[in-house]
C-alpha cells in the first residue's frame, strides 16, 4: 500500500506552519526548506534521481562499460556496430564495438579530433584542429579530402540535397564540399566560429560562438536567422520527435570551445578546468556578452516557426543533446549530470563522476559519452540499491538548536528512507562538526541530541526495500537561532531644535505641536506621525526642544523596543527615567523643562518584543556629555573710546557662533572677534561707534541658537 506523508503528519504540519512565516524573528522557530530540483541540485546525489516534479527518487544505474585511454573525448556519432569517437591530445579516431572493445580507426596527423560525421553506408568523415583539415576514413584507409586553410573544423554534416558541409572557426565559414571533391565557400558569417550543424528535411542549421546565433541555410545558399541567444554559444542541436528540434546555448566562458584550449587533466578541478596535460589547441573566443538572465545554459525549442527558451540550468553547460524515447535528454558538466525534459520540465536522471557529458545515443537507454574522464556509459536493468543525498551546510546565521527535520513523500516500505544530521561552527564540514546521528526514519525525527552549531547538514538514504515508489518531495529543518545581544552602533544628540518629522510633512499647512505632558513624568514629546514613504524623515526646527537619534540593530534581527533615561553629567545618583517603551530611533522632546547644564543620557534596547522575559537581552549606551543652554550670551564690559568700543560677551555654557552689528536699523553686518574666530565662550569685539548714530544694535548667538541684542549706545545716553 502507498502511504503518503501528507496522510500521515500533514494536519500537524499544517497547524505548526500557521503560526510560522518566512520572514518570522530569528529567535523565534525557522525552517530550512529545500523543497524544488533547484534546491536539491546544490546538494550531491549518488544513486539518486531528482524527477520531474522535483523529487528525489533512485536513479538508473549506469555502468562504464569502455574505458577510453586518451584523456579526452571531443565527439562522438553511432555507427552500425558501435561508436566512433573523436578524441586528443594524439587526434585519433576509435572505434567502440557493442561489447566495450576499443580499437583504433586512424590518427590524424593534427592533434585534435573535434568533429565527425557518419554516412549510412559507414564512410566516416573526420575533422582535425588545428590547421583543420577533412578526411574521409573508408576501408581501413584514411585520406585527405579537403583543407579549407582554416584553424578548426567544427562541425561537418551530409546536408539534404547531397553535399557535404564543414563548419570551421576562427575563420566562421560554411564549406560545400561535392562528392568530387570540389569545394566552394557556401557561408561566412561576422561571427568567430560556427560551432554546430544539424540537417532538417531541406535546409542545415547553423550553431555560431560569439553572439549565439541560430541560422539556417538551404541549397540556393538562403541563409535566415532563427533566434540570437542571451548566451553566447549553441553547441548542439537535437529533432523533437514531431518535425520541429531543439538547440542548446551555453555561456562560453565554460563552454566545450573554451575547454578544449586549457591545459587540464583527467579528473579536472572543481570548476571543470583542466590541469596537467598540454592541449595543443589555444581556442580564440571573443569577449562573452552579458545575459540578462545570467544563466549558464538554455535549451531552445522550435515552435510553429518560433525559438522559444524551454528549460535552463544557471550552473551547468549543455554539450549534447539527443532525441531518445520519446523526450530530450540532455548531457551537460562541470558535474557530468544527465537530465531529460519532461512536459516541459527538467529531471535529473543520473550523475557521473566523470565532468563532462558530451554524447547522447539511443540504445537499451541512452548511451552516454564522457570526457576529462574518457568513456561509454549505458544504464543496467537494476537501479541503485542504496541512494544517497547530502545537502549543503545549512547555515542558520547564528549558533543555533535543532528542533526537529519532517519530510514528505511517499514510500512502499517503512524503514526505506532514513535521514543522518550533524553539525558545526564552521561553514565546511570536517573533523570540527559532530558525528553523524543514527540513520532514522519517520516522518519527524526529532533532533535533540545533535549538537548547537551555526550550520547543520543532512543525509538521505533510499535504500532498494524502497522498490521504485519511494519519492521525496521536500525536507525542512526548524532551528532557534541562540539569542544574542542587540547592537548600539550609534547614539547622541542632534543640534539645539532640530527635530525629525515624516519627509511628507508639510509644515506651512499643519500644526506640530507637542503632545500632552507626561502625566508620569516632566517630558513632553511631539506626537508620533507615521514617517510613511518608506520612512523617511525630514529635519525642522522647533525652538527649545532638542532630539536625540541612535541606530542599532539585532543580530537575531529581533524586533527592538528602546528606553531613555538621563542625568546631569557631575551626578553620582542613579538615572532618571524618561521614556520606557519606544519603537522609534529617535526621540524629540522639549528641553526647557531642564535647567541649564551638562547631561549625560542613556540608551537601552532590548529585544524583549520578541523573546520571554527569561530569554530577552539589553544592551545599554550612554551618550557624550551633552550641554542643556536656554541662557543666552551676556554682555559684559564695553569700552568706548574715540568712536570705537571694545566690546565683551560672555556664555556661560556654549560657545558663541555669531556676531552681527546694525547702525540705526539698517543692514546686519558680522563683527569679527579680535582673535579672528568665534569659537568660545568669551569673546572680545571691536565696533565703530558713528558719532551721529542714534541706535548701535549687537546682535549675538551661541551655540545653543539663544540669541540676545544689546543697544551699545543706551549707556552713553
Amino acid at each position: 500500500m502507498r502511504v503518503s506523508a501528507w496522510q500521515i503528519a500533514g494536519l500537524a504540519g499544517f497547524f505548526c506552519l500557521l503560526g510560522v512565516v518566512e520572514s518570522a524573528r530569528a529567535t523565534e522557530v525557522r525552517f530550512f526548506r529545500q523543497r524544488s530540483r533547484e534546491d536539491f541540485l546544490v546538494g550531491e546525489l549518488e544513486g539518486l534521481a531528482i524527477d520531474a516534479d522535483g523529487a528525489l527518487r533512485r536513479a538508473a544505474h549506469f555502468e562504464r562499460f569502455a574505458e577510453i585511454e586518451e584523456p579526452f573525448v571531443f565527439v562522438a556519432a553511432v555507427d552500425s556496430d558501435g561508436w566512433v569517437l573523436g578524441t586528443g591530445n594524439s587526434g585519433r579516431v576509435l572505434q567502440v564495438a557493442s561489447d566495450g572493445e576499443v580499437s583504433t580507426l586512424w590518427t590524424a596527423p593534427e592533434p585534435e579530433i573535434f568533429a565527425l560525421w557518419i554516412d549510412d553506408d559507414g564512410t566516416v568523415f573526420a575533422g582535425s584542429s588545428p590547421n583543420g583539415k577533412v578526411y574521409v576514413l573508408k576501408e581501413g584507409e584514411a585520406r585527405e579530402v579537403f583543407d579549407p586553410a582554416e584553424t578548426y573544423i567544427w562541425a561537418i554534416a551530409r546536408s539534404p540535397w547531397g553535399d557535404l558541409l564543414v563548419a570551421t572557426g576562427d575563420g566562421a565559414r560554411l564549406y560545400e564540399v561535392a562528392a568530387d571533391g570540389e569545394s566552394r565557400l557556401l557561408f561566412e558569417s561576422d561571427e568567430v566560429h560556427l560551432r554546430s550543424l544539424h540537417p532538417l528535411a531541406d535546409s542545415v542549421l547553423i550553431g555560431t560562438a560569439g553572439d549565439g546565433l541560430i541560422h539556417s541555410i538551404n541549397a540556393e545558399g538562403r541563409v535566415r536567422t532563427w533566434f540570437d541567444a542571451e548566451q553566447t554559444e549553441v553547441i548542439a542541436f537535437a529533432d523533437d520527435g514531431l518535425g520541429g528540434w531543439y538547440a542548446a546555448a551555453v555561456s562560453s566562458e565554460a563552454s566545450f570551445t573554451q575547454q578544449a584550449g586549457q591545459s587540464s587533466t583527467t579528473n579536472g578541478d572543481e570548476n571543470g578546468a583542466m590541469n596537467g596535460v598540454t592541449v595543443s589547441v589555444e581556442v580564440s573566443m571573443p569577449a562573452s556578452k552579458a545575459s540578462s538572465s545570467g544563466t549558464q545554459s538554455a535549451i531552445l525549442r522550435s515552435v510553429d516557426g518560433e525559438v522559444r527558451s524551454v528549460a535552463s540550468l544557471d550552473r551547468e553547460t549543455v554539450y549534447a543533446l539527443a532525441w531518445i524515447d520519446g523526450r530530450l535528454w540532455i548531457g551537460s558538466g562541470v558535474e557530468g549530470n544527465v537530465y531529460s525534459l519532461v512536459d516541459g520540465h527538467l529531471a535529473l536522471e543520473a550523475g557521473l563522476d566523470d565532468r563532462q557529458v558530451i554524447g547522447l545515443f539511443a540504445g537499451e537507454g541512452p548511451v552516454l559519452a564522457t570526457t576529462n574522464g574518457a568513456a561509454l556509459h549505458r544504464p543496467v536493468a537494476s537501479p541503485e540499491k542504496v541512494g544517497t543525498y547530502v545537502s549543503q551546510a545549512l547555515d542558520a546565521g547564528a549558533v543555533a538548536r535543532f528542533g526537529s527535520l519532517r519530510w514528505r513523500g511517499s514510500t512502499a516500505q517503512d524503514g526505506a528512507v532514513r535521514f543522518a544530521v550533524r553539525s558545526g561552527i564552521g561553514s565546511t564540514p570536517d573533523a570540527t562538526w559532530s558525528d553523524w546521528s543514527p540513520a532514522t526514519s519517520g516522518w519527524e525525527i526529532a533532533l535533540a541530541k545533535v549538537p548547537r552549531g551555526r550550520f547543520v547538514q543532512w543525509r538521505l538514504e533510499l535504500d532498494a526495500t524502497a522498490g521504485d515508489e519511494a519519492r521525496v518531495t521536500s525536507v525542512e529543518v526548524s532551528y532557534r537561532q541562540n539569542n544574542a545581544e542587540p547592537r548600539i552602533e550609534k547614539f547622541g544628540a542632534m543640534d539645539p531644535g532640530q527635530v525629525l518629522v515624516p519627509s511628507a510633512f508639510n509644515a506651512g499647512d499643519q500644526i506640530y505641536e507637542p503632545a500632552h505632558p507626561n502625566r508620569e513624568g516632566i517630558f513632553t514629546r511631539l506626537d508620533a506621525v507615521s514617517p510613511g514613504n518608506g520612512g523617511r524623515l525630514k529635519t525642522l526646527w522647533r525652538h527649545g526642544f532638542m532630539t536625540l537619534r541612535w541606530e542599532a540593530a539585532d543580530p537575531n534581527e529581533d524586533e527592538l523596543a528602546f528606553a531613555l533615561s538621563f542625568r546631569r553629567d557631575d551626578s553620582a545618583s542613579g538615572w532618571l527615567p524618561m521614556e520606557t517603551d519606544l519603537d522609534e530611533t529617535h526621540y524629540s522632546f522639549d528641553a526647557t523643562v531642564l535647567p541649564d547644564g551638562v547631561y549625560r543620557f542613556r540608551l537601552e534596547a532590548s529585544d524583549r518584543p520578541g523573546n520571554t522575559g527569561e530569554t530577552a537581552l539589553v544592551a545599554n549606551q550612554i551618550s557624550e556629555p551633552i550641554v542643556i543652554d536656554h541662557s543666552p550670551p551676556a554682555l559684559g564690559e564695553v569700552l568706548r573710546r574715540d568712536g570705537r568700543a571694545t566690546v565683551t560677551l560672555v556664555d556661560a555654557l556654549s560657545p558663541i557662533r555669531s556676531a552681527e552689528l546694525s547702525v540705526d536699523v539698517g543692514e546686519w553686518k558680522p563683527v569679527p572677534p579680535l582673535d579672528g574666530l568665534l569659537d568660545g565662550r568669551r569673546e572680545i569685539l571691536e565696533v565703530d561707534l558713528p558719532g551721529d548714530a542714534e541706535m548701535v544694535l549687537l546682535r549675538v548667538m551661541d551655540a545653543a541658537f539663544n540669541s540676545a541684542t544689546f543697544d551699545l549706545l543706551e549707556k552713553r545716553r
